[in-house]
């Protein structure tokens, strides 16, 4: 039986599929044919000029970069498209060719009762950020990770956490807009995906055993999450790295309700990972929350952080998380720590880990911590 992609829950697009296409004028239909017979095999491009089976993220991808690139913003919202998934993405694609029925040159969109809602303007698979497209982004690698220390109260470092940047000779952008656009056209299970690769090929190559890499994933990007971790634990395995020395931590754009989200911890932890919840005390992360997922680790908030030396209502909320994190024996990490003074108040007040400018900026390899001369 199979699924439909449907733009309008941002559901991330699945690893295994077929894309079919619908377009009234005939120059339109004839460059979608040419854009999919240069990725299909010949039995397919002859049989269904208008769809292409996909077996893995990237033909999907270059499909999409390819239109893209070709159609002007018009011409992609007048045609249609639709992608149908396998609910196994890798059995059920292998047995549905009776059963799927694209018709001639001409499909159009509602030619059948189960997919008729599922066809959506090309336009809605297309975004871009600094003039490039979410999936050459993907593809090309337009991105890179930099690595910020993590300390304890003697300054020493006991981690980094890696966080998305671009190449050097890459436009600038924010990672934030970038996660968030490849959300809106489904992407965000691939960007995801690929982040997380380059943050455990980049600890593997720079870093020793035993410091924690921090590294962020999206709960909303695993839509079925034995399939969609496998080869980030298999990338931990390759590279020789210590599963307990990564710690995957929950970005702070996902809400927390999903109730899939425990399972997701379980998952993790059964391959010896440690998890995170970012960004505690605003958004979506409060303490009921954190008293519900019991993380390894929970990073405090900088709202709680900044000027904490000298507001009792932020040294109140402290206080408060210390204790109510002490109950599941997890650990409080500080972020965004600017000032010595406030570093002096949270260790006098007993947060055991901290990150943030006073220590270090984000950089593109390791770097010594400036802790220990201000110390």
């Amino acid at each position: 039986m199979s699924c439909y992609h449907r733009t309008i829950s941002s559901a991330p697009l699945r690893d295994a599929g077929r894309v079919e296409f619908a377009a009234e004028a005939p120059d339109l239909r004839e460059a979608l044919r040419q854009a999919i017979a240069e990725l299909a095999d010949r039995e397919e491009a002859s049989a269904a000029p208008l769809a292409l089976r996909y077996a893995e993220h990237r033909q999907l991808l270059q499909l999409i970069s390819k239109l893209q690139r070709q159609l002007p913003a018009e011409d992609a919202v007048s045609v249609r498209c639709r992608i149908r998934f396998a609910e196994d993405d890798d059995n059920g694609l292998a047995n549905d060719r009776e059963e799927d029925a694209f018709g001639s040159d001409n499909t159009s969109a509602g030619d059948d009762g189960a997919g008729e809602s599922a066809w959506i303007p090309l336009a809605e698979l297309f975004g871009e950020i600094g003039g490039v497209s979410v999936p050459d982004y993907i593809l090309r690698r337009h991105f890179t990770v930099h690595l910020q220390p993590v300390v304890r109260p003697d300054g020493d470092i006991v981690g980094y956490e890696f966080l998305t940047r671009p190449m050097p000779e890459q436009a600038p952008f924010r990672p934030a807009e970038l996660f968030e656009t490849a959300r809106k056209i489904g992407q965000h299970s691939f960007l995801d995906r690929s982040a997380r690769r380059i943050a455990i090929r980049m600890g593997a190559a720079h870093l020793p055993a035993g410091i924690k890499r921090f590294v962020n994933f999206l709960p909303s990007s695993l839509y079925r999450p034995e399939t969609c971790l496998k080869c980030t634990f298999d990338e931990i395995k390759e590279t020789g790295t210590d599963p307990g020395d990564c710690v995957f931590e929950v970005m702070e754009s996902e809400p927390l309700d999903n109730p899939g989200l425990p399972a997701i911890f379980d998952l993790y932890r059964r391959e010896g990972v440690r998890l995170a919840l970012d960004d505690v005390g605003s958004g979506f992360a409060t303490l009921d929350v954190v008293e519900r997922l019991q993380p390894d680790y929970v990073k405090m908030d900088r709202r709680w952080v900044d000027g904490c030396d000298r507001d009792s209502d932020k040294q109140r909320y402290i206080d408060q998380l210390l204790d109510r994190v002490s109950r599941f024996h997890g650990v409080v990490l500080a972020e965004g720590v600017e000032r010595p003074e406030e570093w002096a108040y949270l260790k006098q007040a007993g947060v055991p880990l901290f990150q943030g400018y006073l220590f270090g900026r984000a950089m593109p390899v390791p770097v010594e911590t400036a802790a220990a001369s201000i110390g």
